[in-house]
């Protein structure tokens, strides 16, 4: 936590070296006190599975919810991601590492866990998969609050996430519409 905008590029390097403190058996079975998290949204009639995976693989998803991120590449297994954001005066940071990945005809999509120095533990997954006609994106989370300030005020720090996951849900909605993100 910090008062002005942090060096993405500086944290990045610090969190390539570090191993995620989750893995991805927590979506099947969340340790006690984790909070889970499911959402999902239909995505606009006729949106392409391919076009829609691309544009989450390329991080659009989480620059079109508002994050400011700094990855150290396109997602793929290992890739070590740092994500920013605001709130209120203050700026978090938030580093992961992609520990899964999954890319088929009817699925895209990928995992992953939290590094240190994340305000949380845990793991979240974001998927675009076909359901009946259409495309659906999905978010499944399981995390626990690892920074002191979520453990005192557990709602403030839901609130952050409910929104930073209603924007994941409508930059993936405008992305299907070929739209950028933002613009509704």
């Amino acid at each position: 936590m910090q008062l002005t905008r942090p060096d993405l590029a500086r944290v990045l390097e610090r969190a390539v070296a570090v191993e995620p403190v989750a893995d991805v058996g927590w979506l099947a079975a969340p340790p006690p006190r984790s909070r889970v998290l499911r959402r999902r949204v239909a995505l606009e009639l006729g949106a392409s599975l391919t076009d829609t995976a691309d544009a989450l693989f390329g991080w659009a998803v989480h620059r079109g919810a508002g994050l400011t991120i700094a990855p150290s590449g396109p997602v793929a297994l290992g890739v070590t991601v740092v994500q920013a954001v605001r709130v209120g005066p203050l700026w978090f940071t938030a580093p992961c590492r992609v520990v899964d990945v999954v890319r088929g005809p009817d699925e895209a999509g990928f995992t992953y866990a939290t590094l240190p120095h994340h305000p949380e533990t845990g793991v979240e997954s974001f998927r675009v998969l076909r359901d009946g006609d259409g495309l659906v994106f999905e978010i499944h989370a399981a995390a626990r609050h690892d920074f002191w300030g979520s453990r005192i005020v557990p709602p403030a720090a839901h609130r952050v996430q409910d929104r930073v996951t209603a924007g994941y849900l409508a930059a993936a909605r405008d992305l299907s519409r070929g739209s950028r993100p933002g613009t509704r």
